[in-house]
């Protein structure tokens, strides 16, 4: 086969490869938060494709931006195939079809600027194919998954496929810039002042798109042009767009401490504490994406231990130092291995603002989808560079090209799992025994099966509360587990059991209040609006008291119970006597 034709058919089957790995996983259901967002969201349910509807339905997301370009792709997946969750997760894959082909052209636009700027060795044609290698391992490495099966992040896909684009079009630009031709800077500021907005608006990770461009000019390009004066105008713009956001939210946060700190009142971490547990973090990512390793992947990371202190667990200072040393190597390489050390800084900016000051939970895989670009990169780049060590460079290419296939069989395997939601599940309590939401997604499964027997009936009864009753014992904090037993015996009919009434009071009167708990609370207001379960009124009243009594409930979470228990049915709404 001719090279010009080999190269477009290997990217061709890399696609086909990727496809064929993620279609067992298409079959599964929606989980975790896919049924907040898109499940019950009744604003995605959209008869026409109207502008007051779309509107309706892209206004309808969380976050501080909403991030309507998701929630309205959302609502026009269900207009072409109502709330089937397979034809969800395969747009979530044609998505990351796109993003694998977006990183490809940005491998090569960047190693082509790459060559020119630095006088590389490396010619045309292996650029190709480390683009190629690039693309193929991020395609199908198997961290990914979650980006593209957890329906609901579509929102870090989309935002990715914007960021990506607009990396792109800035390379395209820069292009023309060391061509001489300042046209350039109409695709450069597409890039930075349009495409960085639009990612934004599918997630707010998209705002780091100018600081990303940032960091490829500093390390990678250089700020190299053809003239001074067009080098005094791309730092110009390129500085300005990514520094002077970051100085206004830094000064706007400094004024504003409650913006940040007012989050950690529902938490059960400090500021602190979620800082220094971010630093083993982000080394379990790197483990993670330079060799992935099934047992300790996972839908849900809330089994992870909070850092309390610097030596509690005794890890965490040396995850910090760590972190250090990464950090200045990056700095001390960036003129000897500036490769190295752009990948190193694209995945810490990449995590700028999910794994640092941020109030949200401490981990998920899919906050990696854009980020393990910048340790993927360097990888291929230095396994595959055909001028580095001649002599090993078949051994080399065997060993990534065994990579690439043990990524692709992992991804397979985690597919199939993903495929059947009670292996799924059953395997996440397996791999994260004290994981709450692990134990809590299996009950709730157990839960909802149809017997097909009455011994079966108690079978599954009993598999159910065994797992509520492990989430309630991995997280006294937590009123999940709790909230499942008193609603599964509700269910049936039982006696509710006074002493779990009571422990459930006490927590709801004392623990944080954060999303998780103020979700299962909520939850259980709308499983007793719609007569999914049936709970007797004094102690939906006595549960309700006891929330309202939380000094931790306030804001935003203490309107949103108020709310939706508001809207029960009269007969069981808690009456006002019964909360002062």
């Amino acid at each position: 086969m001719p090279i010009p034709i080999l190269k477009p058919f290997v990217l061709f089957c890399l696609l086909a490869a990727t496809v064929a790995c993620y279609l067992p996983g298409l079959t599964g259901h929606f989980i975790f938060d896919d049924s907040a967002n898109i499940g019950t969201n009744s604003l995605l349910r959209i008869d026409s494709l109207d502008f007051y509807s779309l509107w309706q339905a892209a206004s309808s997301g969380g976050g501080a931006l909403s991030r309507p370009i998701s929630m309205a792709s959302f609502a026009v997946n269900y207009y072409v195939s109502g709330m089937d969750a397979y034809y969800f997760k395969a747009t979530n894959l044609a998505i990351h079809l796109v993003n694998g082909m977006l990183v490809f052209v940005l491998v090569r636009l960047l190693l082509n600027l790459y060559r020119r700027i630095h006088h590389s060795t490396v010619d045309e044609g292996a650029e190709t194919w480390i683009a190629i290698a690039v693309a193929a391992i991020w395609l199908l490495h198997p961290f990914n998954l979650t980006g593209v099966l957890y329906v609901v992040q579509r929102m870090t896909s989309l935002s990715a496929l914007f960021t990506l684009a607009g990396l792109v079009l800035y390379l395209y630009g820069r292009k023309k810039l060391l061509d001489g031709a300042r046209s350039g800077f109409v695709a450069i500021a597409a890039a930075i002042f349009v495409i960085t907005p639009l990612a934004a608006l599918c997630k707010e990770n998209g705002a780091l798109l100018p600081l990303l461009i940032f960091v490829t000019e500093g390390i990678l390009l250089r700020w190299k042009t053809s003239d001074q004066g067009t080098r005094r105008i791309l730092m110009a713009v390129v500085g300005s767009a990514a520094i002077v956001p970051v100085l206004f939210g830094l000064f706007y946060i400094l004024n504003n401490p409650g913006l940040i700190l007012g989050g950690y009142a529902w938490r059960d971490f400090s500021l602190t504490e979620r800082l220094m547990t971010e630093a083993r973090v982000l080394w379990f990512y790197l483990h993670m994406i330079v060799l992935p390793n099934m047992a300790e992947m996972g839908l849900h990371h809330d089994d992870i231990l909070i850092s309390r202190g610097l030596l509690t667990p005794w890890t965490t200072l040396p995850a910090i130092a760590g972190l250090l040393v990464l950090a200045g190597g990056a700095f001390a390489l960036r003129n000897k291995q500036p490769m190295i050390a752009f990948g190193i800084a694209f995945f810490l900016t990449g995590h700028a603002l999910e794994s640092t000051v941020i109030p949200l939970e401490i981990a998920f895989e899919h906050r990696n989808y854009l980020p393990m670009f910048g340790i993927l990169l360097p990888l291929a780049y230095y396994t595959l560079n055909p001028r580095l060590h001649l002599p090993s460079l078949r051994l080399r290419r065997m060993a990534f090209m065994a990579l690439v296939i043990l990524f692709a069989g992992l991804t397979a395997a985690r597919a199939q799992q993903w495929g059947d939601t009670l292996l799924m599940r059953t395997l996440e309590v397996e791999r994260h025994p004290y994981s709450v939401r692990a134990h809590t997604d299996l009950a709730g499964l157990y839960d909802h099966l149809p017997p097909t027997s009455r011994e079966e009936a108690i079978d599954l009864y009993n598999k159910a509360i065994f797992h509520y009753q492990q989430a309630a014992y991995n997280a006294p904090s937590n009123i999940s587990g709790l909230l499942g037993i008193l609603v599964v015996n509700a269910e049936r009919g039982l006696q509710p059991d006074e002493a779990l009434i009571e422990m459930l009071e006490q927590r709801l009167a004392t623990v944080p209040f954060g999303p998780p708990n103020k979700n299962s609370l909520i939850g259980l207001a709308r499983c007793l609006a719609d007569g999914s379960c049936v709970v007797n009124a004094e102690i939906i009243a006595r549960l309700y008291r006891a929330a309202l009594s939380n000094p931790l409930l306030t804001g935003s979470h203490r309107s949103q119970i108020v709310t939706e228990f508001g809207n029960l049915p009269p007969e069981i709404r808690p009456k006002a006597e019964l909360i002062k």
